[in-house]
């Protein structure tokens, strides 16, 4: 198990899985803060979250896989080193799919909504100054679309391999992961 590939709802712990991870020995390649975010900058716009989300969907109107291909890019030389990486997040079932046909086992992480915002408003970034019902708006967007170019993160959610509920303390979703790479470890042996 060399790719881990991660999906979850806003303010479920996704970052928060990949900076365990990283303590395990992985790699992290982020669709959202690195890639997305780079190229709104390139294209000398404002890296908020509606902009990020803008350039993903044009990326997937070229195709459903062709933002992760373009973020499996930038992850190859970790790839072909044979390390491991964890690439997050993936928002829609092709993506998923794109990082499993890879060889990778993807991730689900979510939580009650009322814990999640409360997540986002305590970290305080700038991306997460929304009231309540703005948050739950953007999570009614963001979990079904019929438009395969655009979030959906409930179909995405439904083809993870291993689900987290993130609902409780720290050490629980710790002991969560390490259950599930022993498990992965057992499984690849």
């Amino acid at each position: 198990m060399h790719i881990i590939g991660i999906t979850g709802t806003l303010g479920a712990g996704k970052g928060t899985l990949v900076e365990y991870l990283k303590t395990k020995g992985f790699h992290h390649v982020a669709v959202s803060d690195t890639f997305l975010a780079n190229e709104a900058l390139r294209r000398g716009l404002t890296a908020d979250r509606i902009t990020r989300r803008n350039i993903a969907n044009e990326y997937r109107a070229k195709g459903p896989t062709k933002l992760m291909e373009a973020v499996y890019e930038t992850a190859r030389p970790f790839i072909e080193n044979k390390e491991k990486i964890v690439i997050e997040p993936q928002h829609t079932e092709a993506e998923v799919l794109f990082i499993k046909a890879k060889g990778g086992i993807v991730f689900a992480i979510d939580a009650d909504l009322e814990i999640r915002y409360e997540r986002i408003k305590k970290r305080g970034g700038s991306k997460d100054n929304v009231s309540f019902e703005e948050f739950k708006e953007e999570q009614k967007r963001e979990m079904r679309s019929s438009d395969p170019n655009k979030n959906n993160l409930g179909d995405a959610i439904l083809c993870a391999d291993i689900k987290l509920i993130n609902n409780k303390s720290l050490e629980d979703l710790h002991v969560q992961i390490d259950n599930a790479l022993k498990h992965l470890t057992n499984t690849t042996a």
